[in-house]
């Protein structure tokens, strides 16, 4: 029978001296009791994971993964029978994803921060794959030194087979006389490429068995805004097609239930946010009982092929399952790490009884297991953050108030733990109000190193799941359109007047702060909604929604560009734009602001801090800017993020500082 004990399983880690070992682990020994635990550096929370990108190899031999060693990053090759241990440096890297090219070698997906030539804007992230060799130390760029190509990629990464071979496939744009949209499959071991399909129309995405036999592929006509999806009998044949705009037009995900079946998630007409599975002739299956925007596929991972949904909301995870034995699989896994907060499979084997799963308990920040039911042996591979001490996990707990307007707001409340509170009890605590960006997105009970760095200070942290945030249906994502620097502002300090009425927060220390959206909502916080916050620091804010919008045209050329679509939607009509730019109502600010932005964004320029530190200056208000070099919109680099976090909690507690006494 299987058993994982937090207590006593096996894991592998790397000593101080950066020498690997593989060693019995008591975790609980690893995490020091209350009065053998000073407070943790800032660093603790604020650096990247100590183990992250955790998948394993397609015959369930091997675990590859990221290490963190003081913030040099190293890939991981693990033999699970023999312990063996095989690593190179990858420091340079910004790693968005990693899995195996075959079972010998890793597929690591980086992004880089470049101007290319013939692609539309000043900067842009764009993703590079390669191909890796642990053991031998060797690495393939995929696209490398291709005529008309860039070294990047832009989909349709995955792992085939030809004539027995394994190859990895990814798609880029050609760059000839016209301009193509190609399909190549790299060999794993040689470099040598195949060109499996290319195309003149904008083919978005391909599927393909795992024998390489192409299927199908989507393509989209900007001109005419019309998607096909593409069939590929003898020659590509066309079984559906309809005029989208760019915004909602469908995904095709891949492979349906049947053998030639596809699956396509519809943004629009008259399937919104539907799955649907179209036959080689077009015929469309029912849409699958689970919907919305929260709703993905699961897939088998040796054939492709869809074997159930996960529907992810705050009331918990729910599952459809097409497959017995994967049913039967995600309850025992469930049963194996019970008193778990979260838990998550995160790769699986070819055979999906070997797999990887991530679990999070209240006194432990994120750990991951091996796990073969075929065996009945488990590992603890290793731990997010090994040297954080359990009790200063911080409690987080699931809250519902009321809006202004009657709208019920879930979120959640982080509270000190318990060496930060000294024991005292959850009364009268000064509050950072953290909201996420997106907008269309959400907070969830994980934990989270921003809100868990803030509490190690003494601070109650509130993340209140706003309208217009994912995963609670999209009736409530609507409620959100239109509603910059208004309702959705009003929703943040609706939340801070329920915590001071039920006398969890002392309503005369509370400050905001947050990134992109949650940048813009600390901004908003203190110009347009204001008597609430003693202070703000945003990270990576717009701060003028015409000066936004005009440079999002600039860099797509166009004024119904996804991103512009998505945008005014939230925004609203154009003239109540001047009415939700903080940095034309500066007048009304009476406390300060600290700007953080990274000098590579590209998602929200860094003109956008700047225009609002101008504006702060002109109008004699106190303002700090922090300029983060050679970091992007999301905090990927360690000495940047840690930079960004501890200029932040210096801010709070000059401003809004935890200590009652220094109020």
């Amino acid at each position: 029978m299987l058993f994982i004990n937090r207590r006593h399983a096996l894991g592998q880690f790397l000593s101080a001296s950066g020498l690997l070992t593989t060693v019995p682990l008591t975790v609980s020994a690893s995490k020091a009791t209350a009065a053998e635990s000073p407070r943790p550096a800032v660093s603790v929370y604020g650096r990247l994971p100590d183990m992250s990108e955790v998948t394993i190899s397609p015959d369930g031999k091997r675990v590859g993964f990221i290490r963190n060693i003081k913030g040099q990053l190293v890939l991981m090759d693990y033999e699970i029978t023999s312990g063996k241990l095989n690593f190179m440096p990858i420091t340079d890297m910004k790693v968005r994803d990693l899995t195996w090219a075959d079972n010998d070698r890793l597929l690591v997906t980086s992004s880089v921060t470049a101007d290319l030539v013939r692609f539309i804007g000043d900067k842009n992230e764009y993703s590079r794959a390669h191909i890796v060799d642990v053991k031998a130390r060797t690495s393939l760029l995929l696209y490398e030194n291709l005529k008309d190509y860039y070294p990047i990629v832009m989909g349709s990464l995955g792992r085939i087979l030809i004539n027995g071979k394994p190859h990895v496939t990814a798609s880029n744009v050609r760059f000839g006389a016209e301009i193509f949209y190609s399909l190549l499959a790299f060999d794993t071991t040689t470099g040598r490429y195949t060109k499996l399909d290319e195309g003149r129309e904008h083919v978005l995405n391909w599927v393909y068995k795992p024998d390489g036999t192409l299927i199908a592929r989507s393509e989209y006509k900007q001109s005419e805004k019309l998607w096909r999806l593409r069939y590929l009998n003898a020659l590509w044949t066309t079984i559906y097609e309809e005029v989208f705009d760019e915004l909602e037009r469908p995904f095709l995900v891949g492979r349906g239930r049947a053998e030639d079946s596809l699956l396509v998630r519809f943004n629009g007409g008259k399937w919104d946010g539907k799955y649907i599975e179209f036959s080689r002739d077009g015929t469309p299956s029912e849409p699958a009982t689970l919907t919305g925007d929260n709703v993905s596929p699961l897939i088998h991972p040796a054939t492709k092929r869809l074997v159930g949904f996960l529907r992810r909301s705050p009331e918990g995870n729910e599952y459809e399952f097409f497959d017995p034995l994967l049913e039967k699989l995600h309850k025992e896994t469930n049963a194996l790490l019970e008193g778990s907060i979260v838990t998550r499979v995160l790769s699986r084997a070819d055979d999906p009884r070997k797999l990887i799963a991530y679990s999070e308990a209240v006194d432990d920040a994120g750990s991951y297991y091996f796990i073969d039911f075929t065996t009945g042996q488990n590992k603890l591979v290793g731990q997010t953050r090994a040297d954080l001490p359990a009790d200063w996990i911080a409690p987080k707990s699931e809250l519902t108030y009321k809006a202004a307007d009657g709208l019920s707001i879930h979120g959640y409340l982080t509270l000190p733990p318990a060496p930060a509170l000294k024991g005292r009890g959850p009364k009268n605590l000064p509050l950072v109000v953290l909201p996420h960006g997106g907008p269309q997105s959400a907070d969830e009970i994980g934990f989270e190193w921003w809100s868990q760095a803030l509490a190690s200070r003494g601070y109650a942290v509130l993340q209140p799941n706003f309208r217009g945030s994912d995963g609670y249906g999209q009736e409530f994502v609507e409620k959100g359109y239109g509603e910059w620097g208004r309702k959705m502002q009003t929703d943040l300090s609706d939340g801070v007047r329920y915590l001071a009425k039920e006398g969890i927060i002392d309503a005369r220390r509370v400050a905001i702060t947050g990134a992109s959206y949650g940048g813009y909502a600390a901004m908003a916080g203190v110009t347009l909604d204001t008597g609430i916050y003693r202070c703000a620091v945003a990270v990576a804010g717009v701060s003028n929604l015409k000066a936004m919008m005009d440079w999002e045209f600039k860099e797509t050329g166009r004024r119904l560009s996804p991103t512009l679509q998505y945008w005014n939607r939230f925004m609203g009509d154009k003239s109540l734009w001047d009415a939700a730019s903080p940095d034309l109502h500066v007048d009304k600010c009476d406390v300060p602001i600290l700007l953080i932005h990274g000098k590579d964004d590209d998602v929200v320029p860094i003109e956008q801090s700047q225009r609002m530190q101008r504006a702060m200056q002109k109008a004699g208000k106190p303002v700090e800017m922090l300029v983060l070099a050679g970091e992007d919109h999301w905090l990927t680099t360690e000495a940047t993020r840690l930079q960004m976090l501890e200029a932040t909690i210096a801010f709070l507690e000059k401003h809004n500082p935890p200590d009652l006494r220094r109020a």
